[in-house]
């Protein structure tokens, strides 16, 4: 898939976007992710997470073994379900995600004049979060101007999609929608790096962010605004998260060459 970036001065870049992947490319060139440069922080609370749904599978499903004595192939499913079940529990969380960014897009896109109105999912948990983003739309003034817009930031060489760009109560902002357990810090940096790449694109100062949290497990909503003021910090955190990533990309490749 193919973008053309059209920036406010009048200059124009391709963005390719390899879907399967998560790639982006620009004239053959691979170019870094905004949540490629963020998986360089560490995330210490995903350790105990995965230890916990390991120990969960291990207890509802213990029982179905009659013994691990001089049996081998017991004790290598258990390891297995084990050590795959925080990997499950991912993905189940994944496709609920999926579903729901995909439903937001069809309505933003069917506003915007560009596409049908969406089906309604059959999932509950995800009809949950649908009443939730519209009970929000509806609560503010929002005009869209964008769903799942291509970014190419060509000062500092990164790439991503931001959900949304829209005027909210009279404020050009940058919308980004999470399905998580909580608002994580690394969230605001990656719409700064966003919004930094969206104000280029437009030719307009970002007022303001908004991360809206869907709770992919109990169907809860959380809407933050982030206020303009924070942006210039956020960024340049997002930039040294950049710096990092480059660098250990290049020790990791010298090593390679060795």
């Amino acid at each position: 898939m193919k973008d053309l970036i059209k920036f406010h001065d009048g200059e124009t870049i391709e963005l390719e976007f390899n879907e399967e992947k998560h790639w982006y490319f620009v004239d053959g060139e691979y170019i870094p992710s905004v949540t490629t440069v963020l998986n360089s922080i560490a995330k210490p609370a995903l350790l105990p997470w995965a230890v916990k749904e390991g120990a969960d599978w291990f207890k509802a499903n213990c029982l179905n073994y009659d013994s691990f004595h001089d049996n081998d192939k017991a004790i290598d499913e258990v390891v297995k379900g084990i050590k795959g079940a925080y990997r499950k529990k991912s993905e189940g969380a994944m496709n609920i995600g999926d579903i729901l960014h995909k439903w937001c897009k069809g309505a933003i896109l069917w506003k915007l004049g560009k596409g049908p109105i969406p089906e309604m999912p059959d999932n509950p948990k995800v009809k949950e979060s649908i009443d939730n983003f519209r009970e929000w739309v509806s609560s503010n003034e929002v005009e869209w101007l964008s769903a799942e817009e291509k970014l190419y930031n060509r000062k500092y060489g990164f790439a991503g999609t931001v959900d949304a760009v829209a005027e909210v109560n009279g404020e050009f902002a940058v919308i980004d929608f999470k399905t998580s357990k909580r608002i994580y810090n690394e969230y605001q940096l990656q719409v700064a790096a966003y919004a930094e790449t969206v104000e280029d694109i437009y030719g307009r100062d970002v007022d303001c962010c908004w991360l809206l949290r869907f709770d992919k497990f109990d169907g809860s909503f959380e809407d933050v605004r982030i206020s303009g003021d924070e942006h210039a910090d956020n960024f340049n955190a997002f930039h040294g998260a950049k710096m990092l990533y480059s660098r250990l990309n290049t020790l990791k490749n010298r090593a390679k060459s060795r």
